[in-house]
């Protein structure tokens, strides 16, 4: 059962539109921050909006909330943060290090109904390069009507042009990293990841590997994943990745309720992205709870990792 959490910032107004600039994205109907405000040294608070029904960020019978919905709304926080509190210029780029996060199971159940979210975000071990922001942790506490609704915390770097072009090298030319794209595989059927379009899944079959093993799939027309040119698979990608891949090594009928994730290195479109799974102790005394370790791989090296957590709500 949900405890009350208590209010420690400023009415905000909800009617501030923040534009798809300063979140990263084209599609401005996809902007889910609302409004924000500096509450003190390295601490904010933001509101966010989770749409009750989304094209993208839903479970297959839309009888529970995505969770990676919530995360996309902590995603979109980054740039709008680092832009408008931390004076990083656009051009910028923040590529996570690390992410964890745990959603309280209840607020999965609440559909129906847009949800208001608020954001308490505390951001610390902050390294500054100059005058400019290198990167930062953030520890986000996520509400609904003062109940508790998730706990976040994540690290990411904010790189310049010049340091992003020197990191990336040739694979950051867009031009030819979508040149080179391998072509996205044949999907699994969707009821095995908990998706209702094959449009929407990101694995495909990897016949000559073990069982619970698939490949990732890029495909960069999708309206969500690739709502603006990138030049490697956006970290929202691996984390759906990484979701789709424990539901079909778990239940599909469960949820995801939490991740411990590194991102290790960037994942490229022209090599071959192995996801593969395995089933590690459960800790977590919810229903029906399993965890899952996924890692993403490319050339016997591994890119990204999440211990994911899912659970029957």
């Amino acid at each position: 059962m949900l405890s009350t959490l208590s209010h420690t910032s400023p009415t905000m107004t909800d009617d501030r539109p923040v534009s798809a600039a300063e979140v990263h994205k084209l599609d401005a109907s996809e902007v889910l921050l609302t409004d924000w405000q500096h509450i003190g040294p390295d601490h904010f608070g933001i509101c966010a909006r989770w749409p009750a029904l989304h094209r993208f960020y839903a479970e297959a019978a839309h009888d529970r909330r995505d969770a990676l919905m919530l995360i996309e709304c902590v995603r979109q926080s980054i740039p709008m943060l680092c832009h408008g509190a931390y004076d990083t210029p656009f051009g910028f780029r923040q590529a996570w290090e690390d992410l964890q996060f745990a959603v309280e199971p209840s607020i999965l159940g609440r559909t129906g109904t847009d949800l208001e979210i608020r954001l308490d975000v505390r951001c610390s071990d902050v390294i500054r390069r100059g005058t400019r922001v290198g990167g930062m942790t953030m520890d986000v506490r996520a509400s609904w009507q003062g109940l508790p609704a998730a706990t976040v915390r994540t690290r990411f770097n904010n790189q310049s042009p010049a340091v992003y072009q020197r990191l990336r090298g040739a694979n950051g030319d867009m031009a030819t990293a979508h040149a080179a794209a391998l072509a996205p595989g044949r999907p699994v059927s969707p009821e095995l990841v908990g998706r209702s379009s094959a449009a929407d899944v990101v694995l495909a079959p990897a016949p000559d590997h073990p069982p619970y093993t698939w490949f990732m799939r890029n495909d960069l027309d999708h309206p969500i994943l690739f709502d603006h040119p990138v030049d490697h698979s956006p970290g929202m990608l691996l984390l759906e990745a990484a979701r789709q891949a424990a539901l079909a090594r778990c239940s599909q009928a469960a949820t995801v309720v939490g991740m411990t994730t590194r991102f290790i290195r960037y994942a490229e479109f022209d090599v071959p992205c192995l996801v593969s799974t395995a089933p590690l102790p459960v800790t977590d005394g919810r229903d029906g709870a399993q965890t899952v370790r996924v890692a993403l791989s490319q050339n016997d090296r591994v890119v990204f990792t999440a211990d994911v957590t899912t659970a029957r709500v």
